[in-house]
């Protein structure tokens, strides 16, 4: 249903496509509430470990709800968004002279440009296309303006731990990640969307 209150709530939330590769007793849902005083999202986590599924499948329930069909949820309740935005992949345009950076500059300034405080924005990796330092100012910079000025409800992945501290200062952001167990030298991906940070990218 759509939400009178502008909060977003998703329960046993799932990704349609993803399901039906993997199985629906493999698949785990994830419950989703987005409330309208904490409307941008940072999620961390190791790759591999969910955080871009999580953003489609709440884009998917977006555009589900909206055109009257059944979502792929227990229940759910979303406001009405005006647009729905991504800045997901890294690919380049050669035949327009374009690097993956300059793509990925591109479409996130239209973003920036276009998306309003109704708007639906995902946001995957940004700042990835350049070096870590430049990538981390451009992350965060971005997820200020969308904090601070447009008010976007705001799903942003990132491995940028830094932005944790820095998201502290914007009081519309809450941070969340998708669980790792570590049991010795292994670690197990949950696939559980958490509140809170990652406590490592368990890259190394």
């Amino acid at each position: 249903q759509i939400s009178s209150s502008g909060d977003l709530r998703l329960k046993a939330s799932r990704h349609p496509v993803v399901e039906k590769f993997t199985g629906r007793q493999k698949f785990v849902a994830n419950d989703l509430f987005i409330a309208k005083n904490k409307k941008q999202v940072l999620i961390t986590g190791p790759n591999m470990a969910g955080k871009s599924t999580v953003m489609r499948q709440v884009a998917i329930a977006a555009i589900l709800c909206q055109i009257g069909a059944q979502v792929p949820a227990e229940s759910a309740s979303l406001p009405l968004f005006d647009k729905i935005f991504t800045r997901v992949g890294a690919s380049d345009d050669l035949s327009r002279g374009l690097s993956t950076f300059m793509v990925e500059m591109t479409e996130t300034a239209h973003i920036l440009r276009n998306a309003s405080s109704n708007s639906l924005v995902l946001l995957d990796e940004v700042g990835r296309g350049t070096s870590t330092q430049d990538g981390l100012a451009i992350a965060s910079a971005v997820l200020e303006e969308l904090s601070t000025s447009i008010g976007a409800y705001t799903f942003f992945a990132t491995h940028y731990h830094e932005l944790v501290p820095f998201s502290e200062k914007l009081t519309s952001v809450q941070t969340m990640h998708t669980k790792v167990n570590r049991q010795g030298d292994e670690i197990f991906f949950t696939h559980l969307l958490s509140s809170g940070a990652s406590a490592s990218s368990f890259g190394v």
